[in-house]
């Protein structure tokens, strides 16, 4: 399974599914660097956020920041359709689940619950989750 680190690769994947670049305002010494696809994560740190949501991402240097506390060296393809599918949530509904303990990356456990015990799990917040993971299609998964 391919797993994602702080690079270009996975910066496009986020551009191509609605986040927005904010380096120049959080970073401007570090986005005055960024010239073409000179982005060296060892050196650089980038920020980006979903448009209408609180939800940001940090790449600071290697380490990738997500909304929810959660911190990642490298994400798997799953982590990152969970990622956006959440950020892609209501409010609402990205608060429901994060009152039921579930972070930005949970959408696949959720999945597995909903589909273990569907009486249990079924509020709806869970089943837009769901939905939401699974329509979406990243580039890469098909590249494997």
């Amino acid at each position: 399974m391919k797993n994602y680190e702080a690079s270009n690769e996975l910066i496009d994947i986020l551009l191509k599914n609605g986040f927005v670049e904010d380096t120049s305002k959080t970073y401007p010494e570090h986005a005055r660097r960024l010239v073409g696809d000179n982005y060296d994560p060892h050196g650089m740190k980038r920020h980006f956020s979903f448009p209408g949501t609180r939800e940001k991402i940090y790449l600071d240097y290697i380490n990738i920041k997500l909304p929810t506390g959660v911190q990642r060296y490298k994400m798997t393809i799953d982590e990152v359709k969970s990622l956006i599918a959440f950020c892609r949530l209501s409010s609402a509904d990205r608060s429901a689940l994060a009152e039921q303990r579930y972070n930005v990356l949970s959408i696949p456990e959720i999945i597995a619950n909903v589909n273990r015990e569907p009486r249990i799990y079924s509020k709806t917040a869970y089943k837009r989750a769901k939905q939401q993971f699974e329509n979406l299609s990243l580039l890469s998964e098909t590249q494997d």
